[in-house]
C-alpha cells in the first residue's frame, strides 16, 4: 500500500495561511459534521507565544534606549514581522487538526503536511512518546519502521499498521512506515477517540 503525502509548496502556503488566521481571529467552528478532531502542537504554541513575549520586551527596551531615532521605523517593522509569523503559525497548527473522519484519518504531519490514512489500514493505537529531530514526515530514531508525523519534535500516539505503507514524499523519496507516531494536546483523549474509530472500522 502507498500514500503519497500531501504537501504545500511554497509559493502555495500564503493563501491557506491567511484563511486559517482569519478563521482563528473570527473563531470558526473547527469541527466538522460527523468527525472528531484531535488537536497537536499546544505545548509548541505556548513556547513560541512565551518568545515573542520575552522578544517583543526586549525590543521595545532596545527601541528606546539603544535604536537611533532614523532606524526606529525599521525596527518597528521587525516586530510586526515577528508578531505576525507567530499568529500565523498558532493560526495554522490550531486550524489544522487530525481529524478522525468515516473511515478514514487525516493525519497533519508538518505546517501543510497531510496523510490519509484508511481506518482499515491501522491495526492498533497505543501511547508511545517519542522525538525525533526537524519537522514533518521522518524515520523515528533508533526503531525500525517507526515514522514520525509531527510538526515538532514530540510524538504521543503510535498508530500500528496492518501491513506496512509506503509514504511517498513532494522530493520524490519514500519512507516505510510500520507504525505512524503522531502528537496530540490531549494524549489520553486522542488515543480513545482513535482505539473507537478503529474498533467500529473493523466492526464494519
Amino acid at each position: 500500500m502507498a500514500i503519497v503525502v500531501a504537501t504545500a509548496g511554497a509559493r502555495d502556503l500564503l493563501g491557506p495561511a491567511l484563511r486559517d488566521l482569519t478563521a482563528w481571529l473570527t473563531r470558526r467552528p473547527l469541527t466538522r459534521s460527523g468527525e472528531v478532531t484531535i488537536g497537536h502542537s499546544g505545548a509548541l504554541r505556548s513556547t513560541v507565544f512565551a518568545f515573542l513575549g520575552m522578544e517583543v520586551l526586549v525590543e521595545a527596551l532596545m527601541d528606546v534606549s539603544v535604536v537611533p531615532p532614523a532606524w526606529q521605523p525599521f525596527h518597528l517593522v521587525w516586530m510586526a514581522v515577528l508578531v505576525d509569523l507567530a499568529l500565523f503559525f498558532a493560526a495554522v497548527t490550531q486550524r489544522n487538526p487530525h481529524r478522525l473522519t468515516d473511515g478514514a484519518l487525516r493525519i497533519r504531519a508538518g505546517l501543510f503536511d497531510e496523510i490519509v490514512l484508511p481506518l482499515r489500514a491501522v491495526e492498533s493505537v497505543r501511547r508511545q512518546p517519542a522525538s525525533a529531530p526537524c519537522r514533518g514526515v521522518r524515520p523515528g530514531p533508533g526503531s525500525d519502521g517507526d515514522v514520525v508525523c509531527t510538526v515538532a519534535g514530540g510524538a504521543d500516539i503510535a498508530v500500528v499498521l496492518r501491513e506496512p505503507v509506503e509514504l511517498r514524499l513532494r522530493d520524490g523519496s519514500a519512507v516505510t512506515a510500520h507504525r505512524l507516531l503522531l502528537a496530540a494536546d490531549a494524549p489520553v483523549t486522542a488515543h480513545e477517540a482513535l482505539t473507537r474509530a478503529v474498533r467500529e472500522a473493523g466492526d464494519r
